[in-house]
């Protein structure tokens, strides 16, 4: 418990100065303005280099199988859902089904992972951030694309190639998606970065992390948590609480090793990521409902954690 704390206490400061900097540095144009800067350049960075860097030798095919199709058809029921409930946008629904299923699997994963299974955990925990954004941000992104292009009746006006064509390029030629893939191809190539190229990518990579959280801060800092309490919590809930558990069964049901279990479940039991925000932000969709619920979402890891820690499978 002491050891979640220690690891989820710096990301709340970070965020608690981004509060403070919302209220008394920062304006609403200046915190838009701030997240296009980590949304164009240091989120790519990062992303970049993490795929570029990444080995899958020695990944479980079977594990990142249970773990992203299981997550992909959770994403879809929570969209879904939110979408024909609550007469949610797609927009909005995507949004929302996102932040059920995406986890902070770098920043409270890779220590937490660690620390609970030794190296051979986090081994397994890695191949899963490998293609974490890969898998979760494409399927959202596409999703969001496709209903923008018949919405905008581009298929009657283009024809159907060409429709395919605006989606296809509008998904991959985009600042998420783009890094990733580059990433990918490089990392398959057996590419070194070269040192001139990997510190100045390491530099711009490092101030993701802390710039999100501050956004995520400085947009807490105007909105009323009241307003959103309801929302934050279900959308909670499903995170920290259904995900692991769907997680559970799917692994379980697959025969996977306890240490595979274990590593999943703790995975799904992370609280929201903040890309989550980003891409709220990026397509004006239930942004504030995202910060609240991100926030929510990790105050209860504490409990989700310490309880997913303690029920899996010993490996």
């Amino acid at each position: 418990m002491f050891a979640t704390v220690s690891v989820i206490l710096p990301a709340a400061i970070i965020v608690g100065a981004g509060f403070y900097a919302g209220r008394h540095i920062l304006d609403a144009a200046g915190v838009k303005a701030l997240s296009e800067l980590v949304f164009n350049l240091f989120l790519p960075c990062l992303l970049f280099r993490s795929m570029a860097t990444s080995s899958f030798a020695g990944s479980d095919l079977t594990l990142l199988a249970a773990y992203f199709g299981a997550s992909l058809v959770w994403f879809a029921v929570v969209a879904l859902y939110y979408r024909h409930r609550y007469g949610q946008s797609i927009d909005g629904a995507v949004v929302l089904g996102l932040g059920a299923v995406f986890s902070n699997t770098v920043q409270l994963g890779i220590p937490i992972q660690k620390l609970a299974f030794g190296d051979d955990g986090l081994k397994l925990h890695l191949s899963i951030i490998a293609l974490h954004s890969l898998i979760l941000l494409t399927a959202a992104t596409i999703w969001v694309e496709v209903s923008r292009a018949r919405a905008s009746g581009a298929e009657q006006q283009t024809g159907l190639a060409k429709s395919l064509f605006h989606v296809i390029k509008a998904s991959v030629i985009h600042p998420v998606i783009l890094p990733i893939i580059i990433g990918l191809v490089w990392s398959f190539a057996g590419l070194p970065l070269p040192a001139w190229a990997d510190q100045p990518l390491g530099f711009l990579a490092s101030a993701a992390g802390p710039m999100m959280l501050v956004l995520m801060g400085a947009q807490l800092s105007n909105m009323k948590l009241s307003e959103h309490w309801s929302g934050a919590l279900a959308l909670t809930v499903a995170k920290n609480l259904l995900h692991p558990l769907l997680i559970f069964a799917v692994t379980w049901g697959l025969g996977l090793s306890p240490l595979a279990i274990a590593v999943a479940v703790t995975c799904a039991a992370l609280p929201m990521g903040a890309n989550v925000f980003l891409f709220a932000q990026r397509y004006n969709a239930n942004e504030s409902l995202v910060t609240a619920a991100t926030a929510l979402s990790s105050l209860v890891a504490l409990v989700s954690l310490t309880v997913a820690l303690a029920v899996v499978p010993k490996p």
